[in-house]
């Protein structure tokens, strides 16, 4: 497990971060700002939020966004996959990860939640 004061907290018995090997394993991120506890408006902003999470977890270990190799997202509208698709090429641009997604009902009212796997 990998702990940092910028990673934001557990809702469960569960580590935000896992190292095995050369593979980092990064908890699904909702779109929680870690400082505030607050969810920012409108799906784009609460993906770009997620995300930062994600690049917060992997900076903390040693990797960044480029090491990113598969996400999983998890989402609650299928009309919301434009602005989605939008923000991941921003955060990607030359090179996005492999993607699973799925469209899920998510605790909170939160719209979105992400998960990656990344090498060190």
């Amino acid at each position: 497990m990998i702990s940092h004061p910028d990673l934001p907290k557990p809702l469960g018995p569960y580590s935000p971060v896992v190292r095995a090997g050369d593979m980092l394993y990064v908890s699904a991120q909702a779109g929680v700002d870690p400082r505030t506890g607050q969810v920012p408006n409108g799906i784009a902003a609460e993906c770009r939020q997620a995300l930062d999470n994600i690049r917060r977890a992997l900076e903390a270990s040693g990797s960044s966004m480029v090491k990113v190799v598969k996400i999983t997202l998890f989402y609650t509208r299928i009309e919301d996959l434009p602005e989605i698709n939008a923000v991941f090429n921003e955060v990607f641009p030359t090179a996005p990860p492999a993607r699973s997604a799925a469209i899920v009902g998510l605790a909170g009212g939160r719209s979105i939640s992400i998960d990656a796997i990344a090498a060190t």
